[in-house]
């Protein structure tokens, strides 16, 4: 597999490298593509597309198989030999095993002593090979219950960081051990330009008062989340139920920062890249399309360029991925695809030269007056900071009456865009 995973990454190369050419050469030619050379283009990018969705789910399988075979299951059957292996055995007589050096009785008649017996063996060896057609119960065992053992996997989504990516692309600043606040000064305004003098100048140089200072404030609020689980779950778990906990805790708590980092409102949660505010980034940095249903290929590189180079030089664009679907079908003024694919491993897709995230939180609506997409350097101008991080509690009193365990996730975070020149954001006309 890993041999066909490797010729079709080679496929996927050589044919980007052959679009790439029959672009260069209309390019050199300074024509535009014929008939024959738009259709040979046609037909390597959606070979390209499909290599790239094969490629995809053989790497997803071999990520899916690669965790169940981490997984440890539980076992039905005891390990090593059983005395329901003697065909001496009989129902009414106690059966004695021995477990990893501890001895247990089984009573005749207890679910587990019928399972110590070559009889319950053979009976889960015809199922396998011929099915039931009844309704399986796990409280009947004659009804399936001796088949249902679950395997659990041993890990799901580990660290906030693998989920919620703006983490990987802001600045997440070191934790705040005393304080509940973090306060960032801020040059809001420059002083003049130079003026040129004489070597002795005729009168006292005149002060500028144009400086001016400011301050953003980031203040971590609480997020929380509370978790019941059975106590059954908890006695026959074949992993730390604490473990599985504040790891789906984990998951559902990236879910939550990803949304507030691009939409929140400020207000006691984090500040969004999508919401206008002259806390954060305000309207002055929108470049606005003449359509309120779509935006066009010049639209995107007005807001690429709407950014001070050295901005633009660390930009990433953010795109819901039915905004991406539309950017895949732009073209340029020489009937070029604005996205470009990498042509080597390891090197990111482009759109106009600048790599690109998608997120499913990102804004999609595509009516007026709407964000549908951002460009910026996203180090320079968001910052987040933690001053608890991530907690989980067991509380095993708290709902003890209903057969349950409590687990309470606590962590306090907050993030902001602290330079709104670092960003772009497309907006949709009104109406």
């Amino acid at each position: 597999m890993k041999g066909r995973l490797k010729e079709r990454r080679e496929e996927r190369t050589r044919l980007t490298k052959a679009c790439r050419d029959i672009l260069d050469t209309a390019e050199q030619e300074e024509r535009s593509l014929t008939a024959e050379e738009e259709q040979q283009w046609e037909k390597m990018d959606a070979e390209i597309e499909a290599i790239g969705a094969e490629i995809e789910r053989h790497e997803r399988q071999e990520a899916r198989e690669a965790k169940l075979a981490e997984s440890r299951g539980r076992r039905t059957t005891p390990e090593g030999p059983t005395a329901g292996d003697d065909p001496e055995t009989k129902p009414g007589k106690p059966v004695t095993l021995e477990f990893r050096g501890r001895k247990v009785e089984l009573a005749p008649g207890s679910p587990a002593h019928t399972r110590a017996g070559a009889p319950y063996r053979q009976a889960v060896e015809q199922y396998l090979l011929n099915g039931v057609t009844a309704t399986l119960h796990t409280a009947s065992d004659p009804q399936g219950g001796y088949l249902t053992t679950t395997q659990f996997v041993a890990s799901l989504i580990r660290f906030l960081d693998d989920e919620v990516f703006m983490r990987q692309l802001a600045t997440v600043l070191p934790p705040l051990a005393q304080a509940t606040s973090l306060g960032v000064p801020t040059l809001d305004t420059d002083p003049n330009d130079a003026d040129w003098t004489a070597e002795v100048p005729a009168s006292d140089l005149s002060e500028d008062t144009a400086m001016s200072f400011g301050k953003r404030e980031l203040k971590p609020t609480l997020l929380s989340k509370l978790i019941s689980v059975s106590m059954k779950l908890l006695r026959v778990g074949v992993i730390s139920p604490e473990a599985l906990i504040r790891e789906r805790m984990g998951y559902k708590f990236a879910v939550t920062e990803e949304k507030t980092f691009l939409l929140g409102t400020g207000a006691d949660q984090p500040l969004g890249v999508f919401t206008a505010s002259d806390d954060g980034i305000g309207t002055g940095r929108d470049v606005t399309c003449a359509s309120a249903t779509a935006f066009t290929a010049d639209e995107l590189i007005d807001a690429l360029y709407l950014l001070k180079g050295q901005y633009a030089r660390n930009a990433t664009w953010l795109f819901h991925r039915e905004a991406l679907k539309r950017i895949r079908k732009l073209k340029d003024g020489d009937g070029q695809y604005l996205w470009q694919p990498g042509i080597s491993g390891g090197e990111p897709s482009t759109i106009l030269s600048r790599p690109y995230r998608m997120s499913e939180f990102a804004p999609n609506t595509f009516t007026a007056s709407n964000y549908v997409g951002i460009i910026g350097d996203f180090r320079a101008g968001y910052w987040i900071v933690d001053s608890l991080q991530m907690e989980v509690q067991r509380l095993s009193e708290l709902l003890a009456r209903r057969n349950k365990v409590g687990f309470i996730g606590r962590k306090e975070t907050d993030g902001m865009p602290v330079l709104a020149e670092a960003f772009a954001r497309l907006k949709l006309a009104a109406a």
